[in-house]
């Protein structure tokens, strides 16, 4: 026999077998209990989650006769050994009908296909027309096959999959029952590859697994394809990281952990070493330039849910070395970094020199890493949980910042709007407040805002009001601050060199 790749030979044959379909299983299980099955169905979702596997499920549902060749209803779990079933399978169904849109998309072929289900089914108890990639057919193909799926004969069914909804005409789709096919998690996919490796007898390492899982970006149809290479390369039954990384042209997630740590060290020259390295052993920027923005993302994660670092669905060494380089800066500068390494993707993606555009992206990080290496005391004074209030002050937020945060969580907007552009601040400390008001605050705010922050803090305030605007407001202070950093900005060497080099450049704060 021929060798079957590993797509075909574990496609799913009925809706049990379905892996991340949950929602879409049962409301079809439903569906042929109560036999309330829809004349038109409409599958979509990305490519290699199921959409055409489904629909021959569908149909061979539909039309399942019974090993014995005597029911009369359509079965959840088809026999796979009826005359029905077994033409499904070899695609010589004479009541199946496949179109792909992509290859028929005028409107003399829709045509043809209204004109044909006039006729009564022969083989099967239903009719039945797929077709894949509908959102490919022309406008005036749509027009001629809208009649006829709104009110089909009683023996024709209609399914429709796509991976782009919304070319579709909504009057196509308010004719039809649409499923939302779930885009697999990493997690199952892996779990799905490794129940397979077992049948085919067949070891793997578990990073390699979670790679594939992760290259394949929620397609098992992709990540099987993957995982037969992957057989192919390995040669000894035994699946190896090293082996997929190859395969993939990924280079090595160790080494670029480690020239993101050398980098948030501010050891730009090795850290450029190191990326050297790695282009001189077939690296492509483009994926290494992925892989930083996929670290610098489980990086921010660690760094806002510490706990995700059990997750298995991510590599070993991500978990390792992530929690290191998560401790290193705060989730500002990591933010910055991931959305400039973003911008520099499509730039090296659309770049003639790739290598140098990412050497220069590897240079903005340090960079950004060097202006906002401390953040701002605004930032951390916003946060009242950041401060370390005394046991009789429990209560009391501990800056003038920490208490505009304070009004706005207890939704005060209106007094956290008027602290923010509003007020002067001449003194403070917790529980009490000296300060300036602008022409804009009511003459009672000193009532409203002791009323309010008494209200929230179930303590007693003192709020004075005087006369000295001489200190800025929090938006004038925060307008400040960052014009500071602009012109710290614009005096750092490897800014100055860049104007250099483009002159009528301009530098944006966001």
């Amino acid at each position: 026999m021929s060798y079957r790749v590993l797509a075909r030979k574990y496609r799913p044959q009925n809706l049990d077998q379905l892996i991340g379909q949950d929602n879409l299983v049962q409301s079809l299980k439903n569906s042929f209990t109560q036999n309330t099955i829809p004349h038109a169905i409409l599958l979509h979702g990305i490519r290699g989650v199921g959409k055409t596997t489904t629909a021959r499920i569908i149909a061979k549902s539909l039309n399942c006769l019974g090993a014995n060749g005597d029911l009369t209803q359509p079965q959840i779990i088809p026999c796979d050994t009826c005359l029905s079933c077994q033409g499904i399978l070899a695609d010589r169904h004479m009541d199946v009908i496949e179109i792909d849109a992509a290859s028929h998309t005028g409107v003399d072929d829709m045509r043809e296909l209204t004109e044909s289900s006039q006729y009564k089914a022969v083989q099967g108890r239903y009719k039945i027309f797929i077709i894949d990639e509908v959102h490919m057919l022309s406008k005036s193909a749509f027009n001629a096959l809208l009649k006829t799926l709104e009110e089909p004969p009683l023996h024709v069914k209609f399914v429709l999959a796509t991976t782009e909804i919304k070319k579709i005409p909504d009057t196509i789709i308010s004719r039809c029952m649409r499923f939302d096919l779930a885009t697999m998690q990493s997690s199952t996919i892996a779990n799905h590859l490794q129940n397979i490796l077992k049948n085919e007898n067949i070891t793997a390492e578990q990073d390699a697994l979670v790679t594939i899982a992760r290259a394949a970006d929620g397609s098992m149809r992709d990540a099987l394809s993957l995982l037969d290479q992957a057989i192919m390369l390995s040669g000894d039954n035994s699946i190896s990281t090293e082996i997929v990384q190859s395969m993939l042209g990924l280079s090595n997630r160790d080494k670029l952990f480690d020239i993101l740590d050398l980098l948030f060290q501010g050891k730009l020259e090795e850290s450029l070493k190191n990326l050297h390295m790695l282009y001189e052993n077939s690296g492509d920027p483009l994926l290494i330039a992925q892989d930083l923005i996929n670290i610098l993302y489980w990086i921010i994660c660690l760094k806002s849910v510490p706990s995700i670092i059990n997750d298995v669905a991510w590599p070993e060494i991500d978990r390792e070395k992530g929690k290191h380089l998560a401790a290193l800066l705060p989730i500002s500068v990591l933010l910055q970094c991931w959305d400039l390494m973003q911008k520099s993707y499509e730039e090296i993606k659309n770049s003639s020199q790739p290598c140098q555009t990412l050497d220069i992206a590897l240079m903005r990080l340090i960079f950004v890493k060097d202006i906002l290496k401390t953040p701002p005391t605004t930032i951390d004074n916003k946060n009242p949980q950041n401060t370390s209030p005394s046991n009789t002050m429990a209560a009391l937020p501990q800056t003038f910042e920490a208490m505009a945060e304070l009004l706005l969580q207890a939704k005060e907007g209106l007094l956290h709007g008027h602290i923010l552009h509003d007020v002067h601040l001449v003194s403070y400390s917790p529980g009490s407040l000296t300060c300036s008001l602008g022409v804009r605050a009511p003459k009672n705010f000193a009532t409203l805002l002791k009323t309010a922050c008494e209200r929230i803090t179930k303590q007693s305030w003192k709020i004075e009001v005087v006369q000295d605007n001489s200190t800025p407001t929090i938006v004038q202070a925060r307008a400040i601050e960052r014009e500071t950093f602009r012109q710290q900005a614009l005096e750092h060497p490897l800014i100055q060199e860049i104007l250099q080099i483009f002159p009528d450049a301009k530098m944006t704060i966001n």
